[in-house]
């Protein structure tokens, strides 16, 4: 019984379930006019919003919280930042950028795209089983033998290093709508990215 090493480089590109969007909400105020208290209360209403397009509570964290306050000779200034980020499906991303665009004291500082790189893997590396198999089975016949089975298989997987995606500066703008409707930049709120599987084959042959 004979051994056959089959080497299989697969590379598909995949898209992304879900974004996260990272966003900072920011103010300031003469002394200390409960400027902290009114930005939280800008985040439970932008929560709430939020739920009403389909982003549960759980969807919404925030990151940081920055709180600065300046003697002057007459005035007392205190300034606050609250770092946001919202989970949210791509199909739903739209409405979130609408919503958070319609908000004042709100920046939206970048999308960062979520991939499901093992679930995607999984049905790359059965594909790249298959043509190892199709390229044994074709070398085999060659030599006058025969693929008989496997004797040991390995894989890995392996994806480009990611960056976030800005947001173009117009949509960083707060309108005075009544109801937040969903952004609209032209283009579409999606991405993919490339998945590369390799996989290492030893088949065995016989006569």
């Amino acid at each position: 019984m004979g051994t056959l090493r089959i080497n299989v480089d697969h590379t598909v590109r995949i898209p992304a379930r879900s974004a996260r969007v990272h966003a900072t909400v920011s103010g300031q105020a003469t002394l200390t006019a409960g400027v902290a208290a009114r930005k939280a209360a800008l985040v439970r209403e932008l929560v709430a919003e939020l739920a009403g397009h389909g982003v549960p509570e759980d969807a919404v964290e925030v990151t940081g919280v920055r709180l600065a306050t300046s003697d002057a000779k007459l005035l007392r200034t205190q300034s606050v930042e609250l770092g946001l980020v919202v989970a949210v499906a791509t199909e739903r991303l739209p409405d979130v950028l609408g919503v958070l665009a319609d908000r004042g004291g709100l920046s939206v500082d970048q999308v960062e795209w979520v991939y499901e790189e093992f679930e995607a893997s999984v049905g790359v590396t059965a594909t790249a089983m298959t043509m190892a198999r199709r390229k044994a089975d074709a070398v085999a016949a060659a030599a006058g033998l025969e693929v008989t089975g496997i004797l040991e298989a390995s894989d890995s997987w392996s994806m480009p290093a990611r960056m976030d995606r800005a947001i173009p500066a117009p949509m960083m703008a707060a309108s005075a709508r009544g109801a937040s409707a969903p952004l609209d930049l032209g283009i579409e709120l999606s991405a993919t990215t490339e998945l590369s599987v390799h996989l290492s084959v030893d088949f065995a042959l016989s006569p």
